[in-house]
C-alpha cells in the first residue's frame, strides 16, 4: 500500500483547499488529526465532509455539527442520495476565491471519497468500489469551471492494534472472534442495533447477538443459537450501510 505521509502531504501540496470525508457515523473515529495539523501549518482551508449521512438522524447530525463547527467548516453529504452537494460547493467557493481552486480529497478507506466526487459531478468520474484502498494513485477529476478535485487512494496509518477500528470504518470483514467485533458495533448505538433486528429485551451486548440469532433462526448443532453467523450478520449489516440510524434528515438542494 503506498505510502501514508507521502500521499497526504502531496495533496495538500497541491491543493488550495482539502476535504476530510468522514463516515458520519463515525465521524471521531474517522477523523485524522495528524493530517488537519498538517494542513493548518500550511494556512489552508480544511472543510469536514461528513458522508453516508442518509444512515443518521437529524439529532445526531445536529450533535455532530455543533461539536465539530467549533473547528472547521462542517457539511453532511449523502453520496447515495445525492444531497448536500450543492452546500459542499458553496463552501468551497468560501474557503477559496481564486478563478482556479485544486480542491484535496483526504480520508480513510471506505469513508466514499470517490462517490462524494462523483456526486458532485454528477456522473461517475472518479474510480469507486467497496473494497477499501480501491483509488489507484493521484486523480484529477473537472467538477465545474472553477473547481477541480484530487482523489486520493484511502490509506491507513494504522497498527495492528487498530483491528476493532479497520472493522467499523469496513476496511476488514474477514474477522476471527466476529462476536467481539459486534459487540464493539452494538456498544456505539444498541437501541439503533436491537430495532433493526426486532429485539425488544436485552441484558447486554452478547445477549442482543444471541437474540437476534434467535429471530433470525439462526442454529448451530444441538439447537443452541448460531452467535458467529449472528455477528458476522450484524458486522456486514453495519458495513454495507444496511443499518441506519433513523430516516434521512435531507432535504433536497
Amino acid at each position: 500500500m503506498p505510502n501514508f505521509w507521502r500521499i497526504v502531504n502531496a495533496v495538500i501540496d497541491k491543493s488550495d483547499v482539502l476535504l476530510e470525508i468522514l463516515d458520519a457515523r463515525l465521524p471521531y473515529l474517522t477523523r485524522n488529526k495528524e493530517v488537519e495539523e498538517k494542513v493548518g501549518m500550511t494556512g489552508k482551508k480544511l472543510i469536514l465532509v461528513l458522508n453516508k449521512a442518509d444512515l443518521i438522524d437529524q439529532k445526531t447530525a445536529e450533535k455532530y455539527k455543533k461539536e465539530l463547527s467549533k473547528e472547521y467548516p462542517v457539511v453532511f453529504v449523502s453520496s447515495t442520495e445525492h444531497h448536500g452537494t450543492k452546500m459542499l460547493r458553496e463552501k468551497i467557493l468560501i474557503a477559496c476565491k481564486k478563478e482556479s481552486i485544486v480542491v484535496g480529497v483526504l480520508g480513510y478507506p471506505n469513508t466514499g471519497k470517490s462517490s462524494v466526487i462523483n456526486v458532485l459531478k454528477g456522473r461517475k468520474s472518479a474510480s469507486t468500489s467497496s473494497q477499501s484502498g480501491h483509488t489507484r494513485g493521484l486523480q484529477k477529476i473537472r467538477i465545474t469551471n472553477r473547481i477541480l478535485m484530487l482523489d486520493s487512494p484511502g490509506v491507513l496509518p494504522f497498527t495492528e492494534k487498530d483491528e476493532t477500528k479497520h472493522v467499523l470504518i469496513g476496511t476488514t470483514t474477514n474477522v476471527k472472534d466476529p462476536d467481539v467485533y459486534a459487540c464493539e458495533i452494538i456498544k456505539i448505538y444498541p437501541y439503533v442495533i436491537a430495532k433493526h433486528y426486532d429485539v425488544e429485551s436485552y441484558s447486554d451486548e452478547y445477549d442482543l447477538l444471541e437474540k437476534i440469532a434467535e429471530k433470525r433462526n439462526m442454529k448451530i448443532k444441538g439447537g443452541e443459537v448460531d452467535v458467529d453467523r449472528a455477528a458476522r450478520m450484524v458486522i456486514r449489516d453495519w458495513q454495507t450501510g444496511k443499518i441506519k440510524l433513523n430516516s434521512s434528515f435531507f432535504h433536497k438542494d
